[in-house]
């Protein structure tokens, strides 16, 4: 009889892989350490994982399942699509902030982050994120408080806007608060930078 994986173990195995790589980055920590932090034998480690990359990206893609299935449960809320969309960019920056590792993963973070493994999950994670966003424009639309627009170039030029304002404040590199950031950020996209008619004729 072939020995099946167990999931508990797996799960024990990505929690105990989540610490040792938080605490001396992926690249440092041996599968030894995580297969004894874990309390499992080696070779029941690779049992689940085949080797110390596979298990970066499985842990990797973890985290960004969760976030997207968070996202997508704000997205399917009842809530007006400009909330929504400040209410995502919030759980965005809640779990960017959460989660070094993910962190790492967006901004190239050698110390912390496997370039090759993290590729496919991160061009994945940027798929799923603008389609979540196209989501909430298109919601937008159809409730006439977004104006009619090209919904996925928009969700990418919002996903790579956004994700440049959070990782530079997470980072401690933004010139602005994020909260006051992201206030105009709203301004910008809501209202646009052009004069309305209305204001012209104000400004008469």
């Amino acid at each position: 009889m072939t020995a099946h994986p167990q999931p508990a173990t797996r799960s024990r195995i990505l929690a105990a892989a989540e610490q040792a790589f938080l605490r001396f980055g992926p690249r440092k920590t041996s599968m030894e350490e995580i297969a004894e932090s874990a309390g499992l034998a080696r070779a029941t480690l690779y049992l689940h994982f085949a080797s110390k990359k596979k298990l970066y990206e499985a842990l990797l893609r973890q985290i960004t399942e969760q976030f997207v299935d968070d996202a997508n449960q704000l997205v399917a809320g009842d809530m007006t699509a400009p909330l929504k969309f400040r209410r995502f960019v919030e759980l965005t920056a809640n779990t960017y902030s959460e989660n070094p590792l993910l962190l790492a993963a967006l901004t190239g973070n050698s110390a912390f982050a496997l370039r090759q493994p993290a590729e496919p999950v991160m061009r994945d994670y940027r798929g799923q994120i603008q389609s979540t966003i196209k989501n909430i424009l298109e919601q937008g639309i159809e409730e006439r408080s977004v104006r009619v627009l090209d919904a996925d170039i928009t969700a990418y030029l919002l996903y790579e806007l956004g994700t440049q304002l959070l990782v530079k404040s997470l980072n401690g590199t933004s010139d602005y608060p994020l909260k006051s950031t992201l206030d105009a950020m709203d301004t910008v996209i809501a209202k646009g930078i052009l004069f309305a008619q209305e204001d012209l004729k104000k400004e008469q």
